[in-house]
């Protein structure tokens, strides 16, 4: 699959979840990160919060997603690449508190399927 990714954080990097002035962060469960694998968004292809999709690319064959609840979106899809089942296993912990449904795709034709839903 070729598709224009744009890597925001490289594996190992923390981001914090704090948004400045918003006092509703504070009731957002996980404050921040450190991602276990590369971490951006797919060019041309738009989540439920109208901005591009994340993207978590790790280093395996595993395509999948993750749903989850943001303070300020009730749902989010987050698009999972070439993960090894360790590095799934590590986004699903990490995020464990917020996901609200996460898959691994069996096959190719279904991840291509449903990633073409968000195609903008």
């Amino acid at each position: 699959m070729d598709h224009k990714i744009v890597i925001e954080n490289p594996k190992g990097s923390y981001k914090s979840f704090e948004i400045e002035n918003d006092p509703l962060w504070k009731y957002y469960p996980i404050a921040g990160v450190t991602y276990p694998v590369d971490y951006g968004y797919i060019e041309g292809y738009k989540s439920e919060d109208g901005h591009d999709l994340d993207v978590f690319v790790g280093s395996g064959k595993l395509n999948g997603y993750i749903k989850v609840w943001r303070y300020d979106v009730p749902i989010e899809t987050k698009i999972v690449m070439h993960v090894t089942k360790k590095e799934w296993n590590e986004i699903s912990k990490i995020f464990s508190q917020v996901i609200k449904d996460q898959k691994l795709f069996n096959k190719d034709k279904e991840f291509k399927e449903f990633l073409s839903f968000y195609k903008k």
